[in-house]
């Protein structure tokens, strides 16, 4: 049986269908195996069909705490860290927060509810997870998510997945680099006018950070609309128009996202 522990361990969370097929599809020595983990205390059942398989010095220990962040890379077959638990995988994340969101792809179909574990919840979004994808390394288990440039896009359309657009804005902040063709290949899978011009304002700001040229800001004021956008969805009535991005700031995040 031990076998089935050394297959997995690198993983630190196995599925129940994954040691299926391990064993050909037989579905007693699945069982078998998942109640040979947890009696010997080499495995924690977190939910239905999903183990954490404890690493040698967590096995004689009750009280154990599975990492969130290989969790959510872990708790959906079709799923990556996503939004602002994704910015933990790169350790910029401004502010603690114990919600984690995972990104389900499309073709999943639908997302999962709100799970809870050990005072973690767990958020599903489904998207397109056929790009912007990266990795890291995680307390020794390499865990998939949002790449740098993906993270701009989505945060700048969906700010309240990241707590906010203040949370999100001074996130950011701690990339020292960001790739600026791939954000700009990435451009194809957004809305493009309304994208082009919240982005043009991001990369406006941080232009010295991030190395940003003229010529690529001029390139997306080309898709600027004639008609003003709010940058968030909810109006605020203290807002600045930005005439080059025809992009409507409230006051308290364009001093946010002063560099």
């Amino acid at each position: 049986m031990s076998t089935i522990y050394e297959k997995f361990q690198h993983l630190r969370i196995v599925r129940r269908a994954e040691m299926l097929n391990y064993f050909s599809g037989n579905a007693e020595k699945t069982n078998n195996a998942i109640r040979w983990l947890i009696k010997s205390g080499k495995a924690l059942a977190i939910k239905g069909g999903l183990y954490y398989l404890k690493p040698p010095q967590e096995w004689y220990t009750d009280d154990v705490e599975v990492n969130p962040l290989i969790l959510a890379s872990r708790i959906h077959p079709k799923g990556v860290v996503g939004y602002h638990a994704a910015l933990k995988c790169y350790g910029v994340a401004y502010s603690e927060s114990w919600t984690f969101q995972v990104a389900v792809n499309r073709s999943a179909p639908r997302a999962p509810t709100v799970f809870e574990f050990q005072n973690a919840r767990y958020e599903f979004y489904r998207t397109d997870a056929s790009f912007g994808i990266a990795s890291s390394v995680v307390d020794d288990v390499r865990i998939r998510h949002f790449s740098r440039e993906r993270l701009l896009l989505e945060g700048l359309l969906y700010p309240d997945r990241f707590l906010g657009m203040s949370e999100f804005l001074q996130s950011i902040e701690g990339f020292a680099w960001v790739d600026l063709d791939a954000l700009m290949s990435m451009l194809k899978h957004y809305p493009l006018t309304t994208i082009s011009m919240r982005l043009g304002w991001l990369l406006e700001k941080n232009r010295e950070r991030w190395h940003v040229s003229e010529k690529m800001l001029r390139k997306l004021e080309k898709h600027r609309s004639k008609s003003k956008i709010q940058l968030l969805k909810r109006k605020s009535r203290d807002t600045l128009l930005l005439k080059r991005w025809n992009l409507m700031v409230p006051k308290t995040i364009e001093h946010v996202s002063e560099v």
